[in-house]
């Protein structure tokens, strides 16, 4: 082999070395990257809960307070109509009067002998039974007038009146008689809500002509209607000046007793694993999700429960986060 040979052998021999060496020396394994931890920044809003009166509307009514038909108690003839249809009568007002006849001079025979009786028998010249007898047959007569004027039960609006020389039979009618004071409002409330309603609750009754009224609940049935499910609630008004007729429909609004709630914007909830309501709240710059219950939906928000009374709820970038994330709150 020549020289030259040789010395490129040499060359080739020494670098191989060199890199055998280098290897033997490097780190055998390969540093493992890690890729810095950008925290997430989020938009929070300082909420705290305020006492909120749930409000509870239903379909309602006015109803008279009192509706009767004032039938008469004998047979006769009318022969006086004290009022037209429409007239407002006072309690005891005589609204038909019947043709007295043979029942006054019964009346006025029986009054004559029971007054003489009296004085007989204050001189011994007649017996208790006899006078006793003369005083039955003295206020059988007098009932037996007084059932010739039909009288108002109370006050109130006179309509289907008999007509003057019409014969009313006994247990027909003279007249129907309302009373519109006080005035009940009558409405039925739902299932859901009828544990929330009770006697005493402030309400207010909007009828659909404009009128509005603040009343409050008088009665809550305990039983529910067989067909609806729900429960039948009445309010009352004094309606003094009878400007609210029976009848008259609209929405009763009843205010339940104050919770604590919060005002949360529309855009704030998110939708949790089993299908509940939720939101994104922050503690200590780490994301709690924590379900809540809503009292009522509307365009701008939903009151809501479920949460501590001052909480921190995220309304900016809470679908980029989960539970237990640190994050970079921005409050506003």
């Amino acid at each position: 082999m020549n020289k030259k040979n040789l010395r490129a052998s040499g060359v080739i021999l020494f670098f191989t070395v060199i890199w055998m060496i280098s290897g033997y020396f490097a780190q055998t394994e390969p540093e493992e990257y890690v890729a810095p931890v950008s925290k997430e920044v989020v938009l929070v809003n300082n909420s705290k809960a305020v006492d909120y009166r749930l409000p509870v509307t239903v379909k309602a009514e006015s109803q008279a307070f009192s509706k009767v038909d004032v039938k008469s108690q004998t047979s006769e003839k009318v022969v006086e109509v004290g009022f037209a249809d429409g007239d407002y009568a006072k309690k005891d007002d005589v609204i038909c009067k019947l043709d007295s006849g043979q029942r006054e001079a019964n009346f006025k025979k029986s009054k004559i002998d029971y007054d003489s009786s009296i004085e007989l028998k204050k001189k011994g010249l007649i017996s208790e039974s006899a006078l006793v007898t003369t005083e039955t047959v003295f206020e059988s007569a007098k009932i037996e007038l007084e059932r010739t004027e039909i009288k108002a039960p109370f006050d109130g609006f006179v309509e289907n009146l008999a007509k003057k020389g019409q014969l009313l039979q006994n247990g027909q009618n003279c007249a129907s008689i309302i009373s519109l004071t006080p005035l009940k409002i009558v409405g039925n409330v739902s299932e859901m809500m009828v544990a929330k309603i009770k006697p005493g609750l402030d309400a207010e009754i909007n009828f659909i002509s404009g009128e509005k009224y603040n009343t409050e609940v008088s009665f809550i049935s305990s039983a529910a209607d067989t067909r609806t499910r729900t429960f039948r609630v009445e309010a009352e008004l004094d309606n003094a000046d009878l400007n609210i007729k029976d009848g008259l429909t609209g929405e009763l609004i009843i205010y339940t007793e104050p919770v604590k709630a919060h005002f949360i914007p529309t855009s704030a909830f998110l939708l949790g694993d089993q299908g509940n309501v939720a939101l994104a709240t922050v503690l200590n710059d780490v994301v709690q999700i924590m379900d809540v219950q809503i009292l009522i939906d509307t365009v701008q928000g939903a009151w809501i429960t479920g949460i501590p009374d001052e909480t921190n709820v995220i309304v900016g970038g809470q679908g980029f986060v989960k539970d237990g994330d640190e994050v970079i709150s921005k409050y506003r």
